[in-house]
């Protein structure tokens, strides 16, 4: 065996628990006194620099033993060479990784280049990698090294948390004794604490516990108490009992830890060595494995691996006689279980429940003797240098247990709660042992385990029995598929019967929800709840929003659901829902999306939905009229290309990809080489540069041009824009306008627009999502004069003729350049030797399946004729007006509200200004008014919508110095009047006076 030499350089950068040496054929050494046969190298949850900052890897595929991430040294190649060797393997360190690093250095982790403190010692330990005592070579076995904390134990997390909270809380003041009872490693982890802080200190323990843990309870200067062992948990003697009675006879003198009991026991593993075998698996663990005395390892540290992932299996292992195994395995109450043998285990397993552990993270129990935990110490000492105490000997005999019944690629993780130096007396000598009975253990000294399926009955996992293997999952899953295939139909009729009834029920309620929202007399916004709020809110209703547990629910269960989402959700009908740019729905065009889902049609193929095709045809054909022809001309439909798109968004995108067609062809193979520039308002939509940003071109590259004072785009200003542009090399080849902006309701110059296209080439759009609609009004199509001389335009019927979302239609006036653009001659749908080939639509999209959304639009329209829209539009226009017209009366009147942008569109902007504030104008208010001013807006909405009155959108435009102002929009107002819109503002006025 080599040894180390004193002389030998440990690098300074590695983790306290491994020492990576420089060169020469030295090999590394464990805890003093401890050679080691081959080298351990361990990953450190602080940090994964190897040597030189390279990084260390996850361990090769079963390399030999002792795996702990090793490597055999016989050939005396030093362990810097094998490092760098293994510098090709994946790396587990992430940026993630580093942050995290960081993070816990300004928690006041320990950083190794430079002197630490004692408290920094604890936690961060090593994960220590032993997947050769798996008995699945599949499956990884790894131990968080916990011996290595600075009294020798596991427990320092807890005495460092506990006490610190007790100082926090008051509950320890500077004077105070701490009073602790304790199997030993608490004890000493206590009175180390109280070294640092300077308390005196009294652990209670007994006499089970080892003369050297005792011993080490002394050392630090406090006082012992040894108690009998083997009394009952009632009897006075008992060391827990001891602890109640001192500190009830010294109240205000002595603090009581009560670690079985303590909150913050199970909280400081919750805190720390969760979230460390979390980073340190790279969230690769599948299971959890520890014993339980208090039961705060196995609670707080299952607890938090599950709120990573719900599937961690956490397994408790229990020595034989302790009352853990018939609480949770036999389901005794946890006032009625009792000892039914003693073992010699020390620091695991219980005479009775204690109060921090959770039954209800264990999901599967693993009971053992003391035979099987005491051989697997001397094993590990024998194999691979290591003197583990007889706990973490239990831990690991346990995922050897559990390696053996699950999956392929499991991991699983265990702790040492503390190592063998505080069992020399027993564990590792041979007398205590053969007095014991314990002979058996001796033999574990190097030898093979003996097969874990000659063992008894109790070393195997017992599983909860709402836990699933997944050997039987997959069974379950074959027989069930192998079900699905037989009989007639999947369902059963009256299965089927019963969904057809349900979809009866719900129509007419859905009916009565319009009904009444339209009716105005309910809250606009039911309920004005948070996330949580609506999670408990389902909860209660019996359908929680959480789709987990994926049980199946009845149709009375499904009717609670339609009810509870109709009377959670905003009534975006009510005529006062003027938030967005959308509201309520039109009956005829409902039927008309109902009917297409009715039908599950898609209209991707002539063949699978022919009228439905035809349809869509229709509508982009009226739509070419509407745009480029006068209203009521009897001419024949001018040439066009178009689709119905899933909302205004994707309409601007594909005037930008025929754009980028038209002026780089090749750019759809090869993808673009040139520096494209496109150009829109500084008042158009987002989503021009979203498209700019997924088509590659880059949001940098969608140029906004300056905006005259109504919002509308200044035709100077674009052509200044595209000269900078060609100037610097680039590309110009797009213009995108708007008609009827967002927050404005502008109208761009088409003319001007279209002459600086005409003269650079640029293809031009009309964004008209939401203005667009003023070209079916005879007067209000002014609004768009010069609109026709664009290359392409969109609008959304959905908008302001309140057809059901979505409905939006994109037509341009090149015939075929859709499918040139974007055809991918998808040959399972679009054979050119089928059945009307010529009619599919598919391939002009860069989707595959649409909704046939222009089933709403038609329907609709053959309903109420050309004249029914005019008066639609006329009328949203005319309530705009109206409404600045109330807004100047009362800023003239009192002061109340002042109008911050001019009805355009169908938009007005306005503020409303509480009394203190007034009087309020824009023109020449100071910075601090034009805060204040600001802040009423979102104040008063907040109010508004907990009354569930109004829904009114605000924001400011900060180019044009305009701080939050409301932005009134009037989409679908055929159930809106001047008085209610008179009204509303009377109530605003009413409502924001304390503001």
């Amino acid at each position: 065996m080599q040894t180390i030499p004193a002389s030998t350089r440990v690098l300074s950068n590695q983790p306290r628990s491994i020492r990576m040496f420089g060169s020469g054929s030295q090999v590394a050494s464990g805890p003093a006194g401890i050679a080691l046969r081959r080298a351990a190298v361990i990953v450190d949850s602080r940090s994964r620099r190897g040597i030189r900052g390279r990084v260390v890897t996850r361990a090769a595929q079963r390399p030999e033993p002792p795996r702990a991430f090793s490597t055999d040294l016989s050939d005396n190649r030093n362990l810097e060479s094998l490092l760098m060797e293994r510098e090709a393997q994946p790396a587990v360190q992430t940026e993630a990784d580093l942050k995290q690093k960081q993070a816990d250095a300004r928690a006041n982790q320990p950083d190794n280049n430079f002197p630490v403190t004692t408290g920094q010692l604890i936690g961060s330990t090593p994960l220590l990698d032993l997947s050769q005592y798996s008995l699945n070579e599949k499956v990884k076995i790894f131990a968080k090294c916990e011996y290595l904390n600075p009294s020798g134990s596991i427990k320092d997390r807890i005495a460092q948390h506990i006490i610190g909270q007790a100082e926090a809380s008051g509950e320890l003041k500077p004077g105070m004794t701490v009073v602790a009872a304790t199997s030993g490693n608490t004890g000493a982890a206590i009175a180390m604490a109280c070294a640092l802080r300077g308390y005196d200190y009294i652990v209670i323990t007994n006499e089970k516990t080892s003369k050297e843990k005792v011993d080490a309870m002394r050392a630090y200067g406090g006082e012992v108490i040894v108690s009998p062992s083997g009394v009952a948990p009632d009897h006075p003697e008992h060391y827990q009992n001891i602890e109640d009675r001192l500190c009830a006879e010294n109240p205000g003198t002595y603090y009581g830890v009560d670690q079985y009991n303590n909150p913050y026991n199970a909280e400081a593993y919750e805190a720390t060595l969760g979230p460390e075998i979390w980073r340190q698996t790279s969230g690769d663990v599948t299971h959890f494995v520890a014993g339980g005395s208090t039961g705060g390892t196995v609670s707080g540290t299952g607890r938090y691996l599950k709120s990573e992932n719900a599937d961690v299996r956490v397994v408790m292992a229990d020595p034989k006689g302790s009352v853990f195994w018939d609480h949770v395995v036999k389901g005794v109450p946890a006032d009625d279980v009792c000892v039914s043998k003693s073992w010699e285990m020390e620091g695991v397993g219980k005479d009775s429940i204690p109060g921090c552990f959770d039954i209800n993270v264990i999901d599967g129990m693993m009971r053992g003797n003391d035979e099987d935990a005491f051989a697997m110490c001397r094993e590990v000492a024998a194999n691979n240098g290591l003197l583990l105490g007889g706990s973490a000997g239990l831990n690991l005999h346990a995922a050897r247990v559990l390696s053996g019944e699950v999956d392929d690629g499991s991991v699983i993780v265990t702790v040492f709660p503390d190592n063998g130096v505080k069992y020399l007396s027993k564990i590792y000598n041979d007398s205590w042992l053969e007095s014991k009975g314990l002979e058996g253990a001796a033999e574990g000294n190097g030898a093979a385990s003996p097969d874990v399926d000659e063992k008894e009955h109790e070393s195997r996992i017992h599983w909860k029995p709402e836990i699933v293997t997944r050997q039987e999952q997959t069974a379950a899953a074959a027989a069930s598929a192998a079900a699905a295939v037989e009989g007639h139909h999947l369902l059963t009729e009256e299965q089927t019967e019963a969904e057809l009834r349900f979809l009866e029920d719900i129509a007419p309620k859905l009916v009565r929800y319009h009904r009444e929202s339209i009716g105005g007399a309910e809250r606009v916004h039911s309920r004005l709840q948070s996330p949580d709020d609506l999670a408990e809110t389902f909860a209660a209703a019996g359908v929680p929003l959480d789709l987990a547990d994926g049980a199946p629910v009845d149709e009375l269960a499904l009717d609670a659901a339609v009810q509870a989402v109709m009377d959670n959700s905003v009534r975006s009908s009510h005529p006062l829902f003027l938030n967005q740019l959308y509201s309520g729905v039109d009956p005829v065009a409902l039927a008309g999306d109902w009917l297409p889902s009715a039908l599950n049609a898609n209209v991707h193929t002539f063949e699978v939905a022919p009228v439905l095709t035809e349809i869509e045809k229709a509508v982009l054909a009226k739509t070419a009229r509407m745009w480029l022809q006068p209203l009521g001309s009897q001419a024949q439909t001018p040439p066009h290309d178009g689709l119905i798109v899933p909302g205004g968004s994707l309409a601007n995108m594909y005037s930008l990809l025929l754009a980028r067609d038209r002026v780089d062809p090749d750019a759809r193979n090869r993808g673009t080489s040139m520096e494209l520039v496109a150009f829109c308002s500084e008042q158009s939509h987002y989503s021009f540069r979203k498209s700019a940003m997924v088509m590659g071109i880059g949001m940098d590259n969608m140029v906004k041009v300056k905006c005259d004072a109504d919002g509308a785009m200044i035709a100077e200003e674009l052509e200044k824009e595209v000269l900078a542009a060609k100037e610097r090399g680039a590309v110009p080849f797009y213009v995108g306008t708007t008609a009827g902006s967002t927050v404005l309701g502008a109208f761009d110059d088409y003319h001007g627009c279209a002459d600086v296209c005409k003269r650079h080439g640029l293809w031009m759009h009309v964004d008209g999502a939401w203005g667009g609609a003023a070209a079916l009004s005879p007067a209000r199509k002014g609004v768009l004069d010069g609109f026709e001389k664009a290359d392409s335009f969109c609008w959304n019927p959905h908008k302001m003729l309140g057809l059901p979302l979505q409905c939006s239609i994109f037509v341009t006036k090149q015939p075929g350049s859709l499918a040139k653009a974007n055809a991918a001659k998808a040959d399972y749908l679009f054979q050119p030797d089928k059945n009307n080939a010529g009619a599919d639509l598919g391939d002009r999209t860069i989707q595959c399946g649409r909704k046939a959304d222009a089933l709403k639009i038609w329907l609709s329209w053959k309903h109420r004729g050309d004249k029914g829209w005019s008066d639609m539009v006329d009328r949203s226009f005319g309530l705009a007006e109206e409404v600045e017209r109330m807004i100047l009366e009362r800023e003239n009147r009192d002061g109340s509200f002042v109008l911050a942008a001019h009805a355009q569109c169908a938009n007005v902007g306005f503020w409303y200004v509480p009394p203190r504030l007034r009087p309020f104008k824009h023109a020449g208010a100071s910075a601090n008014q034009l805060t204040e001013i600001g802040f009423v807006a979102p104040k008063l909405k907040d109010r508004m919508q907990r009354e569930g009155d109004a829904m009114i959108g605000f924001q400011p435009i900060d180019s044009m110095n305009l701080p939050n102002f409301f932005r009134l929009v009037l989409p679908n107002s055929r159930h809106l009047s001047k008085q209610m819109l008179s009204d509303m503002l009377d109530r605003m006025d009413e409502m924001g006076k304390n503001l």
